[in-house]
């Protein structure tokens, strides 16, 4: 996003940094997805927050193209929301397992959620310069699509044996 800003609306690094603070008010969904995972929601809130982020990318090749930086800060804020939650979400469950097993798969979960946005990151320029930001908004919707659809698959699954 911040090379959009740059180079499409020329917003200075200063700009920028107001930009990015607009998007961290999607931490304000991780005390609510708490909440829901306490109460026993936390599938339905997984799903919920994958197709909350797969929907942030669609809002923001829409705010792209109709260069509207109010549409790009909502997909921000939207992708912040439903990434702080799913990783509630996710952090949950993980505490929800045997005693014993939850540091390792704690820290297995955390290296992966950083390794994942940092592989996100070293994608995003490339794609940017090859496609524009349609291009980087099409990979970005297919990844939480991806995590959906087998998200979706495990939960028909669950539902058969149970």
């Amino acid at each position: 996003m911040p090379l959009l800003l740059a180079s499409e609306f020329h917003y200075t690094q200063r700009g920028i940094a107001v930009f990015a603070l607009v998007g961290a008010a999607g931490a304000l969904s991780a005390p609510l997805a708490g909440r829901l995972a306490d109460s026993g929601h936390g599938r339905l809130g997984s799903a919920v927050s994958l197709m909350l982020i797969l929907a942030s990318f669609a809002l923001s090749a829409l705010g792209a193209a109709a260069h509207n930086v109010v549409l790009l800060a909502l997909a921000g804020v939207a992708l912040d929301f439903g990434v702080q939650a799913n990783n509630v979400f996710g952090q949950r469950a993980i505490y929800a397992l045997a005693p014993e097993l939850r540091a390792r798969l704690n820290g297995a979960y955390m290296a992966a959620f950083f390794l994942g946005g940092a592989a996100g990151s070293a994608m995003a320029s490339p794609l940017l310069l090859r496609g524009g930001w349609p291009l980087v908004a099409i990979v970005g919707a297919v990844l939480p699509a991806l995590a959906l659809t087998y998200f979706g698959i495990n939960e028909l699954r669950r539902r058969h044996r149970v």
